[in-house]
């Protein structure tokens, strides 16, 4: 029987990049060919594959706490509070906020982004050349909606992972550089395995859209027990997680209607499973089969169906980086990793503190702040400088340890979301309706200023709800704002600077389409 762990030597290349041969020894078959999945339930196997896959090969190498960096370092809201004592600030980190990045291969991304994203998206094409191949129901006699449904996830997986390596690799949308290997099938042989075509932003964007949309088309709108394999209750992909990535792709390609017609679809179709009637805490706490009222997907770091058991699925570790407490949730005092502190730019805009350094009376009132986040007053911490305090992030392992499922898409986002794009179209009083429920359910009051100041306002309010899950500088992009200097100094600089990674040189090295 085929597991994720496919056999065949033609999935196990799954880009140009991931293994590095001197020959075609490494190529020779081993053992017959034969279809890689000989039944549904083989097949079910794939898209738990390619959902692992992004979870790298070791716990540190994980596209999403790498990418959460990139969203952070790059834009305003943290600061690096380095020490001589304590953690070192990580170099990639450092090169990052100081937005030293073109011309530049950060390595944080080649292992934690590029390896992960084309093993992820070679396992997805693996499986989608097999579909295809059969017509798009290989196993009529089961009926069509299961291998839809299986089509869905890989085509969900391999967009996401296309999507963080168009961000974090090739200039902001539109741009026909060739830049990215673009691989939308599985290599058969040597010689086309190292000779990927290379992709624009432009051929990645285009491809992604088209991958959300057929994925939005094929997926169910949640799991039913009745027709679905138990493995798909828990951290995967559904209709309305297609389309709240599809709306987040097409904002931040600069496309307002249609990333508002995805966002409404996601906040009124829904059927009531997912609100914000919970405090925001409740987001972030959660682990095993279960997840907050808000949360459209999450990464099930608890469990691993078909991988041998649950200590087999990965948990991502860097997050240890930019928050109070360590993968094993012991506390601030527990985590001597962390130096990517909130910046004053941050805490000012947020309302959170005042200009002298004290807290404000407004923090006092929200409860994003008094929940998923920890102030320090000075002098309490020997690490850092004693004569000032110091705000950190604490969304990550708020479980208790670092089996804590790992919110990626947010209900909250959404409406955000929705309320720039419903304010940038003049729909003032739509706006104010989405950003107020956002706020109310933050335990604020309703947004009593000006509709002059309202698409002002949404951006501040994005800030304080998503701060730390690397979303900021991407916002600000899709926005078409210029990124704010936060505490660097200086005056901001434009949305579309170069701040990208360079292609990592033993992919340029082995591909023979650069």
């Amino acid at each position: 029987m085929k597991s994720f762990k496919i056999k065949n030597w033609f999935v196990a290349l799954l880009v140009l990049g991931l293994v590095s041969c001197d020959n075609e020894d490494f190529f020779e078959l081993t053992n017959p060919p034969e279809a890689p999945w000989q039944s549904l339930e083989e097949l079910e196997k794939a898209p738990i594959g390619a959902y692992y896959t992004l979870s790298g090969n070791g716990g540190f190498r994980v596209m999403f706490s790498a990418g959460r960096i990139a969203g952070e370092a790059y834009a305003d809201g943290m600061n690096l509070a380095n020490t001589e004592e304590g953690f070192p600030v990580d170099v990639d980190t450092e090169d990052m906020y100081n937005r030293n990045t073109p011309g530049t291969s950060i390595g944080l991304f080649d292992n934690g982004i590029f390896r992960n994203a084309y093993f992820a998206i070679g396992h997805a094409n693996g499986a989608l050349d097999f579909i295809a191949a059969n017509d798009g129901v290989p196993f009529p006699e089961e009926g069509p909606d299961a291998t839809h449904r299986i089509e869905g996830e890989l085509r969900f997986v391999r967009a996401f992972a296309y999507y963080y390596l168009a961000r974090i690799y090739a200039p902001v949308y539109p741009d026909d550089t060739p830049r990215l290997p673009f691989r939308t099938n599985q290599a058969t042989n040597f010689d086309e395995a190292k000779s990927s075509a290379i992709g624009s932003a432009n051929d990645i964007y285009d491809f992604v859209v088209a991958d959300l949309i057929e994925a939005k088309r094929l997926l169910p709108e949640r799991y039913d027990a009745a027709i679905h394999p138990e493995a798909y209750a828990d951290g995967r992909a559904n209709k309305f997680a297609a389309a709240a990535l599809l709306a987040k792709v097409y904002f931040h390609m600069g496309m307002y209607d249609e990333a508002l017609a995805e966002a409404n679809f996601v906040i009124e179709e829904n059927g009531g499973d997912y609100d914000l009637s919970e405090e925001p805490l409740e987001a972030f706490n959660k682990t095993g089969p279960v997840r907050g009222k808000e949360v459209i997907w999450y990464y099930a770091l608890w469990a691993g169906d078909g991988l041998g058991g649950s200590s087999n699925w990965k948990h991502p570790r860097r997050f240890a980086w930019y928050n109070a407490s360590r993968e094993r949730a012991g506390g601030l005092e527990d985590n001597g990793s962390r130096f990517m502190v909130c910046s004053d730019a941050f805490l000012e805009s947020a309302g959170w503190q005042n200009e002298d350094g004290t807290e404000s009376a407004d923090a006092a009132n929200d409860l994003r702040y008094q929940q998923l986040f920890i102030r320090v007053p000075a002098g309490e911490d020997p690490r850092f400088e004693p004569t000032r305090a110091y705000v950190w992030n604490d969304k990550y392992y708020k479980a208790g340890d670092r089996l804590t499922n790992l919110p990626i898409l947010r209900l909250a986002d959404i409406v955000l979301l929705r309320a720039f794009l419903r304010a940038d179209a003049g729909d003032n009083g739509g706006a104010r309706a989405d950003l107020n429920s956002v706020r109310n359910r933050a335990g604020l009051d309703d947004y009593d200023g000006s509709d002059a100041d309202l698409i002002n306002a949404i951006h501040n309010e994005r800030f304080k709800e998503m701060a730390f899950e690397g979303d900021r500088f991407w916002y600000l992009q899709g926005a078409r704002v210029d990124i704010p200097a936060g505490d660097r100094g200086g005056s901001a600089i434009p949305w579309d600077s170069p701040l990208y990674s360079e292609i990592p040189d033993f992919e340029i090295e082995l591909n023979d389409g650069f």
